[in-house]
């Protein structure tokens, strides 16, 4: 209840999207809010679920908790994982609330019509620390690593790339087979095949992506995607995706190599990426020159599923920027 009247909290509908697009530009200014389109391309994905909680006052979004669902191979099987982006209170209606808050309240709608009773596996995201102090106090959401970047300083004149690496324009089912070669070694990860690639790299308005494969003759045998439009850590590309089979050291060589040398063409000082720790890109990048450096980062996650809890997602759990709403 409120002075004003009676909050009303449910599923998005889509007589809802008019009003919950002008609360995003009252919550995070027109710059960062999401335009119909941009909105659309993250969570209205052919075969996939709206994953969508609203607030309402007399018919008027005043508060959401989205998230962008992903079809996810963990622990065996596949399952829905899904990365809650753009929760949101009016300002008017972040003053004078119980601690709990409408923020809490809209999350427990979100989690519970998903999770706990709708079969998702693991909720999770890469939050400010505002909502994420949030999350874990109130949401049951648990740490699960405080992410480290790998840098790469790129320094004199570019050079050519390998002669085996050349742009993916068509991501095709190469992708998927390339994909299961890689996850043998996983416990989790989102499934990456060509629908994936197209809709994450290919349809996305307004950011432009460039996909990198090895090839041997006319086999995929590994794949890197740099976004080139800049971003927040000035002056670097991210390095959002990486998918080279363990063992194929030669691979991921020339992969980064020409990396390197797409990156520096590109006019950029640094590359950036962050992989799990516990990972072996993680070693084998140091072993090629980058850096470790901290970032703000921190994953949380809220599994519904007792057997992935947050000892078992941080070791076993595989992903990359190209899995975050960062890039």
């Amino acid at each position: 209840m409120t002075s004003e009247g009676t909050i009303e909290i449910r599923e998005l509908e889509e007589s809802d999207l008019d009003s919950l697009l002008a609360c995003q530009r009252l919550c995070f200014g027109a710059e960062r809010a999401k335009s119909a389109a941009e909105w659309a391309w993250a969570f209205r994905r052919p075969g996939l679920p709206l994953r969508h909680s609203v607030a309402l006052l007399d018919g008027r979004v005043v508060g959401a908790y989205a998230g962008i669902p992903e079809r996810t191979w963990i622990g065996g099987e596949e399952r829905l994982c899904v990365q809650p982006v753009d929760l949101m209170v009016d300002p008017e209606h972040r003053r004078g609330q119980r601690e709990r808050g409408l923020y809490v309240d809209l999350g427990e709608h979100f989690l519970g019509s998903y999770g706990t009773h709708g079969g998702d596996a693991v909720h999770y995201g890469w939050p400010i620390d505002a909502a994420r102090r949030v999350g874990e106090r109130l949401l049951g959401y648990e740490l699960v690593r405080e992410e480290l970047a790998l840098v790469l300083e790129l320094e004199g004149r570019p050079s050519e790339a390998p002669a085996g690496v050349q742009r993916v324009t068509e991501p095709g089912e190469e992708l998927k087979w390339l994909w299961d070669r890689c996850a043998s070694e996983w416990g989790a990860a989102t499934i990456r095949d060509g629908a994936w690639a197209r809709w994450r790299y290919q349809q996305r308005p307004g950011i432009e992506y460039l996909m990198l494969g090895a090839y041997d003759e006319d086999l995929l045998v590994g794949m890197a995607t740099l976004r080139l439009t800049p971003w927040e850590w000035e002056g670097a590309l991210p390095l959002c995706d990486w998918l080279v089979p363990p063992g194929e050291l030669a691979v991921a060589r020339d992969l980064e190599a020409a990396v390197r040398s797409v990156a520096a063409r590109a006019g950029a000082r640094r590359v950036v990426a962050v992989f799990p720790d516990s990972s072996s890109p993680f070693a084998l990048f140091q072993e090629l020159g980058w850096c470790v450096r901290p970032t703000p980062y921190r994953l949380v996650a809220r599994s519904f599923d007792g057997r992935f809890d947050g000892d078992w997602l941080r070791a076993y759990w595989w992903y990359g920027l190209g899995d975050s709403d960062l890039v």
